[in-house]
C-alpha cells in the first residue's frame, strides 16, 4: 500500500509540474479556444473565397436542379482554366438585359453548351455543335425551341443558320429549355468569361424537403 500511495503521489506531482510548464488549466483552455477560432476563421475564409453555398430560385434548370436546391459553388474553378461544355455555372448577364427588360438584377445558374469558336445551331428540337448533334441526357426528353422562348415576349436570337461563339465567351442555356432565359435571348447573348462567377460542384439539400429549415437560411445567396 505505501508503494501504491507513493506512485500516486509522484503521478500527482508530475501532473502539477506539467500544468505549470504548459501554463495551467486556464492557459490550456485559452489555447483550445484560440485553435477553435482559427479553424472557424479558415472555414469562413474558404466559404467567402472558394466554396459558396447558393440557393436555386426558379425552374429554369429542371430537372437537374430543382427550386430551393442549395448548391455548393467553387468560386475559383476557373481561375486558371475556362469553362467546358456541360459545366453548370453561376454567371450574371449583361447590364442591358436587366435595364431593357426592367428585371431585378440576379445571378443565374445555367449549363455551358458551347465554348469560344464553336458553331451552334438549334434545329429538330435539339442542339448541334460544329455540325454534330449534341447528346444531352440531362434534358430527360425536353426539347429545345429553335428560335423562341415560349411564354416570354423577349425576342430570341435565331440560330437556325448557325452562329460562332465569340472568343472570351461561353454560350449557356438552362436545362428546362422552353422557359429558360439564356444566351438565346438577344439581350443576353454569349456570356463573357469575366461574368462567370464559379462552377456548381454538388447539391447539398433541398429546402422544401426540410420543413421549417428555409427560414434559417434566408441569408444564402440565390440564383435564378
Amino acid at each position: 500500500m505505501p508503494i501504491i500511495k507513493s506512485v500516486r503521489k509522484l503521478k500527482h506531482e508530475a501532473e502539477k509540474r506539467n500544468e505549470t510548464l504548459k501554463g495551467g488549466k486556464l492557459w490550456r483552455l485559452l489555447d483550445f479556444f484560440a485553435y477553435f477560432l482559427m479553424i472557424v476563421l479558415i472555414m469562413l475564409s474558404l466559404r467567402a473565397v472558394v466554396f459558396d453555398p447558393v440557393r436555386v430560385d426558379g425552374r429554369s434548370m429542371q430537372s437537374t436542379l430543382e427550386h430551393n436546391d442549395v448548391m455548393l459553388v467553387n468560386r475559383l474553378a476557373y481561375a486558371f482554366s475556362s469553362p467546358k461544355r456541360g459545366d453548370i455555372v453561376i454567371c450574371y448577364y449583361p447590364d442591358r438585359y436587366y435595364t431593357d427588360n426592367k428585371i431585378q438584377y440576379a445571378t443565374r445558374v445555367k449549363r455551358v453548351i458551347a465554348v469560344a469558336g464553336d458553331t451552334i445551331e438549334l434545329k429538330d428540337g435539339g442542339v448541334y455543335i460544329n455540325g454534330e448533334w449534341l447528346d444531352e441526357p440531362y434534358l430527360n426528353g425536353v426539347y429545345t425551341p429553335e428560335n423562341n422562348l415560349k411564354g416570354y415576349e423577349e425576342i430570341a436570337v435565331s440560330l437556325l443558320d448557325g452562329n460562332v461563339v465569340p472568343e472570351g465567351t461561353v454560350f449557356v442555356m438552362g436545362d428546362n429549355r422552353p422557359v429558360s432565359r439564356d444566351s438565346r435571348n438577344e439581350k443576353v447573348g454569349a456570356i463573357p468569361l469575366n461574368h462567370v462567377v464559379g462552377k456548381v460542384l454538388l447539391v447539398v439539400m433541398n429546402l422544401d424537403e426540410i420543413k421549417g429549415f428555409s427560414d434559417l437560411v434566408t441569408g444564402i445567396h440565390t440564383v435564378k
